[in-house]
């Protein structure tokens, strides 16, 4: 009986360490993926800014093209 209840409770601590393992790699992929996203915004805002006096028809066709 007392080698169930023990494999029974092994059981448990190891999915419960799994489900903590697993939550923390999700956290970690969720904040590189921000971090990535912060930079290409940076990248795009960047090379629109180089642009040599861009007016607002300009602004607006790139906005509904979707590159801006």
């Amino acid at each position: 009986m007392k080698i169930v209840v023990i494999w029974s409770l092994s059981v448990l601590a190891a999915l419960f360490a799994g489900y903590m393992y697993g939550k923390s790699r999700a956290e970690t992929k969720i904040v590189e993926k921000q971090v990535e996203v912060v930079k290409y915004v940076a990248q795009k805002r960047a090379k629109i800014q180089a642009l040599p006096n861009a007016r607002r028809d300009e602004l607006l066709e790139l906005m509904r093209a979707g590159r801006l």
